[in-house]
């Protein structure tokens, strides 16, 4: 009998189009059946951190809602009459027609469409994003390409301080927002002009300034290394990758060394910044002393299920700033096979002598689900998404969301970037083991 996969943690390749909504002003037009949108909003909408697009909700995006019809006779100018009264209706700086499953094996030639339309009032552009391809990620990268390929003009004019920033994905990364906001504020303090193309206020302005960057900074141990490539390839830019997005005093502090020496930064300036940043921490940290202290059980180990970017951000800063070791870690984002050995270093890059823990790669959260109820025996700490909450709470682990579908409840900014970010997964953290009298009154 063929596999299953349970509790999946990733949308079909359709899910690319949040990335779309996540730049201002930026509008898909699906050629899809009605429900594949609705498939994609169960990873990325309400159910992970009560997250929508702003401005082009869901419930506005078009779609041609794809039927019996376009399968028979072809759905390319249904598609076209769809992309011509979105130019007339919609108040948008570029319009993205992505295609599905269906229309992919039809074989609607979506790019026609979309280069009839050259000229028009809003730009146009396509993306194919076949599910049967690949997920979310996939998608992804095939917006952000066909941005890059279809709609970027070169320039002679290079800032060498502008860095463009990859490596986040918008809305499936659960606090992407908040954490390009504290990340943008630290790039700015230490020297350097951030382009963030994602978020409040960042559209279609900040998109065309992509090739004048001095360099692109990915911050993901292999997610938007493709991208960095394709830039460096198209417009000469070269790119600097950090394989995680820092949390806490050990990896923002390097991060911020990292940027200073690649990019040729004030040193002194950085270092005063390291320094007052690290002594707020440590400052926030003691004040909390009392509260710890009154925990009678803490948790010396953790399990991690979800995406390999949260689990490099989550592992390093357990390891090497609470102390705390890894059983095992499930990536469920279906990392390509050519990645994950770099995923796996990345893992194993930590302040740890002893390295015996397992690093696991498969889409099916309900095995990491079983083998944990099978295996588990001490009382842990379980890092995941809301699909893993029961399971902490059979296993009599606490357990902290950090991953996609987060769960419906409101996320506003909160994030776990940098120094600040330590100190709210610090705090999260005891917080959840002290309220969880499973976990922590047991001596």
């Amino acid at each position: 009998m063929a596999e299953c996969i349970e509790q999946s943690r990733v949308a079909c390749a359709l899910g690319g189009i949040y990335t779309a909504l996540a730049i201002d002003r930026v509008l898909p037009v699906t050629h899809t059946g009605p429900g594949c949108l609705a498939q994609a909003q169960g990873i990325f909408g309400r159910v992970n951190g009560g997250q929508s697009p702003v401005p082009f909700e869901e419930s506005v995006v078009p779609c041609t809602d794809f039927c019996n019809t376009d399968v028979v006779f072809g759905g390319g100018e249904h598609l076209r009459t769809v992309v011509e009264k979105a130019i007339e209706y919609y108040d948008a700086d570029l319009i993205i027609a992505v295609d599905g499953c269906t229309a992919e094996i039809v074989g609607d030639d979506i790019e026609e469409v979309a280069d009839s339309f050259e000229g028009s009032r809003i730009p146009v552009i396509s993306a194919k994003l076949p599910g049967f391809v690949g997920n979310n990620l996939f998608g992804h990268s095939q917006i952000l390409k066909s941005i890059i390929n279809q709609f970027l003009e070169p320039t002679n004019e290079v800032d060498p301080l502008q860095v463009n920033v990859f490596g986040i994905v918008p809305f499936y990364d659960t606090f992407w927002h908040g954490t390009l906001e504290r990340l943008e504020e630290l790039l700015i303090a230490i020297g350097l002009h951030p382009n963030i193309i994602y978020g409040h206020r960042h559209g279609i302005e900040n998109v065309k300034k992509i090739p004048s960057a001095g360099f692109n900074l990915v911050l993901a141990p292999w997610v938007d290394l493709d991208i960095a490539e394709i830039l460096e390839k198209k417009y000469g830019t070269p790119y600097l990758q950090f394989d995680n997005v820092p949390i806490g005093p050990t990896e923002t502090t390097k991060f911020i060394r990292t940027l200073v020496e690649y990019a040729h930064l004030d040193q002194i300036a950085a270092e005063s910044y390291i320094r007052k940043n690290e002594d707020r921490y440590y400052y926030y940290l003691n004040r909390q002393q009392p509260f710890i202290y009154s925990c009678k059980y803490v948790p010396k180990d953790f399990y991690f299920i979800g995406s390999a970017s949260a689990a490099v951000s989550i592992t390093r800063f357990m390891v090497n700033d609470m102390g705390s070791v890894p059983l095992r870690i499930y990536i469920t984002d279906n990392v390509p096979k050519e990645r994950q050995e770099a995923v796996r270093a990345s893992l194993y890059d930590v302040e740890l002598e002893d390295k015996d823990y397992e690093v696991i790669f498969t889409e099916d959260g309900g095995l990491a689900e079983a083998e944990l109820r099978k295996e588990h025996e001490s009382r842990s700490v379980i890092f995941g998404s809301n699909w893993d909450m029961l399971t902490a709470r059979a296993l009599e682990c606490a357990f902290i969301p950090v991953c996609a579908p987060y769960g419906q409840t409101l996320l506003g900014t909160k994030n776990y970037f940098g120094y600040e970010g330590g100190i709210d997964l610090f705090s999260d953290y005891y917080g959840e083991i002290s309220v969880n009298p499973q976990v922590a009154f047991i001596g």
